[in-house]
């Protein structure tokens, strides 16, 4: 016999309370539909929905979240779920059920929450950058993501995309330079909560001379990693601190 929709709420209940999509895996028809309204996202399918679901729950995870509080209430057509994590409401979810199956999920989060979860992973950005943890930092962006440097010089990619090639240079960096300290961080919210604005300065040494860089970065963050930024500083300064301390004849940068 299909299942009742008070059964399915309590499925989701146990699996959204866990951060763990197993517990309701089977329960989405392979035609729905989840949808996040407030910021315009639609997802259709069963196996696209689960990986959805399955990558926020990983996402919370990495930023220590273990659990969610979760209250369900059974309606006409099927169920609304009440979201709060650490204490803060996150979302409200209106589900669909027909058939014993859940046919659609609307999603509306709690946005100044993802606000605050956007701020977090730049904190996380800007601790793992001073502690020259390379390969934390690295982890904190998206596989695909994008980076773009506008500033760049002749030679210098403005684009640079992947994860991977983005911890090869962290590396490559870090193994000349050294950061010893952040400083004037403003962080500016916009109105997509997804995204922030923020102005610091990188205290740093090289072969035993300090110099500051100071950065402005606008930063997207999808589901808890970093998608898209862009990067601004003057590189054309940098590269001149960087010659004036190479030995003659060796290269700049």
């Amino acid at each position: 016999m299909p299942r009742t929709v008070p059964e399915i709420a309590s499925l989701v209940s146990q699996g959204m309370s866990t951060l763990d999509t197993t517990p309701f895996a089977d329960l989405f028809a392979a035609d729905a539909v989840y949808e996040l309204p407030f910021l315009g996202h639609r997802v259709e399918g069963r196996d696209a929905i689960l990986a959805r679901l399955a990558a926020a729950g990983a996402r919370a995870r990495d930023l220590g979240l273990r659990e969610a509080q979760v209250a369900a209430e059974v309606t006409e057509t099927g169920f609304v779920l009440e979201l709060a994590v650490a204490g803060r409401p996150s979302s409200v979810g209106v589900v669909t059920v027909a058939g014993g199956e859940i046919t659609a999920y609307r999603d509306y989060p709690n946005l100044s929450v993802a606000s605050l979860r956007t701020r977090e992973v730049f904190d996380r950005f800007l601790a793992a950058s001073v502690e020259n943890r390379w390969d934390d930092l690295a982890d904190l962006y998206a596989e695909d993501v994008t980076l773009e440097m506008p500033f760049t010089l002749p030679g210098v990619p403005r684009v640079t995309k992947g994860r991977e090639e983005l911890r090869r240079r962290f590396h490559a960096a870090g193994a000349v330079r050294r950061v010893v300290g952040a400083g004037n961080v403003v962080v500016h919210e916009t109105a997509d909560p997804a995204v922030l604005v923020a102005e610091f300065d990188l205290h740093q040494e090289l072969r035993g001379t300090a110099f500051t860089v100071s950065y402005v970065m606008v930063m997207t963050v999808v589901d808890g990693r970093i998608a898209h930024t862009r990067d601004y500083t003057d590189t054309a300064a940098a590269a001149e601190r960087v010659k004036a301390l190479s030995p003659a004849g060796s290269p700049a940068g």
